[in-house]
């Protein structure tokens, strides 16, 4: 699959919390290559609420604002939430605090599901639900070089 400005990709709490802790890591750039207009951010009203709180709780005031900061310059495009029912369909293949993640990746279509939890992209890789869930760092080095828009150096 070759990427574009089209490619849906739907952001985790974990990625966003990382990005605000962290805004030259890999989150934070994948976020600025959405602001750039290179890729689609997606992201839930319970992902944000579930950043927001941890980053509150966790990090403090100056990752709060730079959180804030991420949302005001980062053109996320706000997935439907998804219908309890939704969330039950994927009982047994992944774990139920995700569930929601996963039902709204699927229902924007996203091509791409980035997260840092580990245990949930082997569940939704191996459950073959249409997304590919995926840490933002092996997005960059394995997937991102096949952007239409990608300069290679070599």
């Amino acid at each position: 699959m070759t990427l574009d400005s089209n490619t849906r990709i739907f952001f985790d709490a974990a990625c966003l919390i990382a990005a605000a802790g962290n805004p030259t890591g890999g989150s934070g750039f994948l976020l600025s290559m959405c602001a750039r207009g290179y890729l689609q951010a997606y992201v839930s009203q319970p992902v944000l609420l579930e950043t927001q709180h941890n980053i509150q709780a966790k990090l403090g005031i100056e990752a709060l604002q730079r959180f804030e900061a991420l949302i005001a310059i980062t053109p996320f495009r706000l997935a439907p939430m998804p219908l309890p029912d939704s969330s039950r369909q994927f009982e047994g293949r992944v774990n139920k605090k995700d569930a929601h993640v996963v039902a709204a990746a699927l229902l924007i279509n996203a091509s791409y599901l980035l997260t840092l939890d580990k245990n949930l992209i082997n569940e939704v890789n191996i459950a073959n639900l249409g997304v590919i869930a995926m840490l933002p760092g092996n997005f960059i080095k394995n997937i991102l070089p096949t952007h239409q828009q990608y300069i290679r150096n070599e």
